[in-house]
């Protein structure tokens, strides 16, 4: 009968730590990860990160631009919109699959603007790589043309919906062979 009794409070209380542990360390301010150590499985399974909103959210689209250009890079198409985004329905905001490829070309801009001053080799290797991945990524998306066998990537910033603001080009790319 005792144990009944002892089992009757220390389960609610057990719960009741682990809801308020999980509670706190929801908190934006990263003091309150403390409690998080308490999980040590080092998962995050017991006590999880269920933070819901960046601490520093997006205030601009970023887009990349491509053009065409000759052999002797003296003529150029247009510029032109790799992707576009995709205009928010109602449905969006409980199932989006599609917002992946804005998700990977916002993370991919930002592995090239963020830290530019940052040069080790592991940030070397990773903008290397995120070149390549973005040209891949445009080489596969855009429509080739005999008299333009190069190509040029742009990576452009804008506000979006608000027009007053001008965009900013942070950066052009290197010339490249539409078929490699």
């Amino acid at each position: 009968m005792k144990t009944a009794s002892v089992l009757n409070k220390a389960i609610p209380a057990v719960f009741a730590a682990w809801f308020v542990a999980t509670v706190i360390s929801q908190h934006p301010d990263r003091s309150y990860d403390k409690a998080r150590g308490l999980d040590r499985t080092g998962t995050g399974i017991l006590i999880p990160n269920w933070r819901f909103f960046a601490p520093n959210p997006a205030v601009e689209d970023q887009h990349f631009l491509y053009r065409l250009a000759s052999e002797d890079k003296t003529r150029h198409s247009e510029w032109r919109e790799v992707y576009q985004i995709v205009p928010r329905k109602m449905i969006h905001a409980f199932w989006f699959p599609g917002r992946r490829i804005e998700k990977a070309v916002f993370d991919a801009a930002s592995t090239l603007v963020n830290n530019p001053g940052a040069m080790t080799p592991l940030h070397q290797k990773a903008r290397e790589s995120t070149y390549r991945l973005i040209n891949d990524f445009v080489r596969g998306r855009l429509t080739p043309d005999p008299e333009f066998p190069l190509f040029q990537v742009m990576l452009v910033r804008y506000s979006g919906f608000d027009h007053s603001e001008d965009p900013k080009y942070d950066l052009v790319f290197d010339y490249e062979r539409v078929r490699p």
